[in-house]
Formats: structure tokens, C-alpha cells, sequence
């Protein structure tokens, strides 16, 4: 729980009514049916590569560790026979890009953080020295090589730093400060964030919510009255845009569903607008569901089945507290 949950209201259910037991029986139900078609998706070497697709060149390791923290999100344990070989696969990376380097260490501190504590540091150190920084002052993250940050790679490394220190790696507490700062010089008027911060770019409802998940992270290491703002008005424009993203759906379901989890609530609400999103979100999820227990939302990454359904199945479960 962070100090930015004192800014979203929360509703609390006095009884658990007959329609939301309906609802996570449905849940349930769609869960397991995902669970095995990823099992089944599976290649014989025991991950989730081999998939030919130009935006996920130099990606190695991406797709199966987002579809392992996606399982030991929905409940499955690190020594289910099935992950025995994606884990060691995904051991073995090498550090390239900051979506696999971030997703790589969530799953291993998720497996055994002691184990891999040395493994887990050296994913942060790395985060730490491919930050983008002008004239000392951070700008984010990309792709290596790419000196201008966007909000994606940004974001995924938030979240990966995260998971390393409450892993148990050193990361300086200034980081923290400097990653809330970003969060709070590069959001728009209108309230949101935009994929570039270049000062000319629209925000997107995509990128104002994964802000709003790096505002309240930062916020576990030390809230501050500027961020809280940036959060209150971030909460209130991400509102306004309906948390709906016609583009990278499969993406954002994952975003909606770390800030709902991180907040621990259910329901996002200002003084004018609230939204269920959980409630909201699983069943649209549970009506689009496929007979092989799939998704497929739309182009490239919402295209191919096993990342749709891994994305899918990382919001679906497990729902936050009642609130």
C-alpha cells in the first residue's frame, strides 16, 4: 500500500454479491483455460521463442520470460515442471535490451531471490548504467544505442529496479528521487504523458498509465508533495482518456493492472470520475476469450497469441483487495 492511496477513494462492497462470485468463476475458469494453451504453446525446448516477428528482433528471452511472469502471476509455482526449463533458459540471458533485463529480473527475484541475488544486481546495475541522462539530469530509458527516452522502456525499467531492490539489490535511494522528478517535469497540461516527452507529443492513455505506476512506485521509497500533484492530475487525465487503449491493448493490460495492484484497489476514482477496472476489464477479457483459450487484440504484439494471452492472463489474476 503507498501513500498515493490516500489520494483514490475507495469503494468497499458491504456483502459479496451473486454476480461478482459469477464473475470470478468466470475468472477462474478463463484463467485455467490460458494457462493451458500457453502450456501447450510451448516449444520443445521448453520456452516461448522462435516466433518470427521484426518487432521482436534482438528480444531474446522477452517473449518467455513474460509469459513465465505472466503463469506465476495466474498462481503457478517456480518448480511447476512445466517452467523448469524456461526458468534456466531464462537464467542464462544476457543483458540487451531494457524489456528483457527488467523482465528477467522480476522472474528470477520471483523464483528464488537469494539464489539469484547476484544475477538480480547485475540486471539493476545494468538498468542504472543504460539510463539516458543530459547534462546530468535523467531522461529515462530506451533501447540501447537510442539516445531519446520513451515512456515504455522508462517504464519497464521502473518496474525492474523495483522488483531487483525489493529483491534485495543496492540501488541509490537518489534514483528514486531522480525517476520521480522525471515523472513530474515530463507530464503534459492536460494532466497525461505522451510515448516521447519532446514537448510537442500528445499524451496517450498507454503512457499516462504507465507513469502513474512509476509515480507510485517511486512514492513506496519517500512520497513528495509534487509527485502526489503530478499523481492527482495523472489519475484524473488517465480518467478522462477512459483507461482504454485502441493501441498495444495486450501492453496496457498489463499496466492497468500493476498500478490497480500496486494501489491495492479495484476501482480508480477522483472526485468526478471512477472506473472499475478489474471488473471492467475481466469481462471484456472474459467475452473475447477464444475456444483454445487465447487472445488476439490486433497488430503485432497484439497479434501474436502467446504474448496476447500472456498479457491477458497477467491482469486477470490476482484481483487486488476489494476496494
Amino acid at each position: 500500500m503507498t501513500a498515493f492511496v490516500l489520494s483514490v477513494a475507495l469503494t468497499v462492497a458491504p456483502t459479496v454479491l451473486p454476480d461478482v462470485e459469477r464473475l470470478q468463476n468466470g475468472v477462474n475458469a478463463a484463467r485455467t483455460k490460458a494457462i493451458e494453451y500457453l502450456k501447450k504453446a510451448q516449444n520443445a525446448q521448453g520456452t516461448w521463442e522462435g516466433t518470427v516477428v521484426g518487432f521482436l528482433v534482438d528480444m531474446d528471452g522477452g517473449s518467455t520470460a513474460l509469459v513465465v511472469l505472466a503463469l506465476f502471476e495466474a498462481g503457478l509455482a517456480a518448480n511447476d515442471p512445466a517452467l523448469a526449463k524456461a526458468i534456466e533458459y531464462i537464467q542464462k540471458l544476457e543483458p540487451k535490451k531494457t524489456y528483457v533485463v527488467s523482465l528477467q529480473a522480476q522472474v528470477l527475484a520471483r523464483v528464488d531471490a537469494k539464489k539469484y541475488a547476484k544475477q538480480i544486481q547485475a540486471n539493476a546495475d545494468w538498468l542504472l548504467k543504460t539510463a539516458i541522462k543530459k547534462d546530468g539530469q535523467l531522461e529515462g530509458w530506451s533501447y540501447p544505442q537510442n539516445q531519446i527516452a520513451d515512456g515504455s522502456n522508462t517504464h519497464f525499467a521502473v518496474v525492474g529496479l523495483h522488483a531487483a531492490v525489493s529483491a534485495g539489490a543496492k540501488v541509490d535511494p537518489k534514483v528514486w528521487d531522480q525517476i520521480g522528478d522525471l515523472y513530474v517535469r515530463t507530464q503534459g497540461k492536460d494532466g497525461g504523458w505522451p510515448y516521447y516527452s519532446d514537448g510537442n507529443a500528445s499524451s496517450s492513455v498507454n503512457m499516462t498509465g504507465a507513469a502513474l505506476v512509476g509515480l507510485t512506485t517511486t512514492a513506496s521509497y519517500g512520497p513528495e508533495a509534487k509527485k502526489r500533484v503530478a499523481f492527482e492530475a495523472g489519475m484524473a487525465a488517465y480518467l478522462d482518456m477512459g483507461i482504454e487503449s485502441p493501441k498495444s491493448t495486450a501492453y496496457h493490460l498489463m499496466v492497468i493492472a500493476k498500478l490497480g495492484r500496486l494501489l491495492d484497489v479495484t476501482t480508480f476514482e477522483t472526485e468526478k470520475k471512477s472506473r472499475t477496472w478489474y471488473r471492467h476489464g475481466a469481462e471484456k477479457l472474459l467475452k473475447e476469450q477464444k475456444a483454445d483459450g487465447s487472445w488476439v487484440f490486433g497488430r503485432q504484439v497484439d497479434a501474436t497469441p502467446h504474448l496476447a494471452t500472456a498479457f491477458a492472463l497477467y491482469f486477470l489474476g490476482p484481483p487486488p483487495a476489494k476496494k
